[in-house]
């Protein structure tokens, strides 16, 4: 007994292994259908939350880690307004003993899901969104390698730029060099000259080495945007608006860049309407700081330290 000239033997394998083989075939082509649904603007009722509520997503407008999120709802699907409850907060809300239930790092982006769990840190609500809404393509890369790239890029960010990976008083991220001061913020923000000037040095030393690194293409890993686009993008903005006014370089995403690349990935990105809202909210926000004088102990300090460097390259 053979079938198709394959031994009886071989054949009741085949039989038992086939219908699987086109099963696994099948459900992986609707998972890949899926997520195109997700990326063409049309959400699927079987990938949102069925009965449950909607989950509350907490941000503020000038937040560059809550602004990867915002940019993944606008980016990936209009309907998605209609499935997460977007609130914005303000620094008072950050303090109350509420929204310390949320987040006890009183920080933003937090995020209540529909069953009522609670999800803090920027990168673990943006996967995981990814994961409930994107079936973890949508914005994800679809080979190891490329998801091992855009990781890479993201922790880079998370780890040297927005953290201080210490949630005591006195420690502050790479970013607050640009922004934070002692006599505007207090001491439980502010900091010493010497780690001032340490953490733009590091702004530095990563705005290099994402340049060298970067994927040929129009974004940061290649021919698709990524997670990793919207992770430093607002970050961008930050470095855009503060490094020139307050530290005397060119514009790092400008004409003059010493970081050609990755100015030609950020002005190509500001083409699209969800990037430039984005950059305009965080944009409007230092402009009014600005006004208010908040860099201006910043200003004073550097000019009491000329012997520092302040200006790169």
């Amino acid at each position: 007994h053979h079938l198709w000239g394959i031994p009886s033997f071989l054949a009741m394998g085949l039989r038992r292994v086939l219908p699987l083989a086109l099963l696994s075939c099948a459900m992986g082509l609707r998972q890949r259908a899926r997520a195109l649904a997700v990326r063409g603007g049309a959400l699927r009722e079987s990938i949102a939350y069925g009965g449950q509520k909607k989950p509350v997503f907490y941000d503020m407008t000038h937040s560059n880690n809550a602004a990867r999120v915002r940019l993944w709802l606008r980016l990936v699907d209009p309907a998605l307004s209609q499935q997460v409850e977007s609130t914005f907060i303000t620094y008072d809300d950050l303090r109350s003993e509420e929204y310390g239930k949320l987040n006890p790092l009183r920080k933003v982006p937090a995020l209540v899901r529909g069953d009522g769990g609670t999800v803090f840190e920027s990168d673990v609500i943006l996967k995981y969104l990814e994961d409930l809404y994107g079936n973890n393509e949508a914005m994800t890369p679809a080979t190891p390698e490329g998801r091992q790239v855009m990781n890479l890029f993201i922790r880079i960010h998370d780890i040297y730029i927005s953290s201080p990976n210490c949630s005591a008083d006195g420690f502050c991220h790479s970013q607050g060099a640009m922004y934070l001061s002692t006599k505007w913020h207090g001491a439980r923000r502010g900091m010493d000259i010497a780690t001032r000037e340490a953490k733009i040095a590091e702004i530095f030393k990563q705005l290099t080495w994402l340049e060298a690194n970067k994927v040929e293409g129009p974004f940061l890993c290649g021919e698709d945007m990524t997670l990793a686009d919207l992770t430093w993008m607002p970050t961008c903005v930050f470095m855009e608006f503060l490094l020139p006014r307050v530290f005397g370089w060119a514009d790092p995403f400008g004409t003059a860049s010493p970081f050609p690349r990755l100015a030609a990935w950020y002005q190509g990105l500001l083409e699209r309407p969800a990037f430039a809202e984005t950059r305009s909210e965080i944009w409007n926000y230092w402009v009014e700081m600005e006004k208010k004088g908040q860099f201006e102990p910043i200003v004073a300090e550097l000019n009491a330290a000329p012997e520092r460097k302040w200006t790169y390259p």
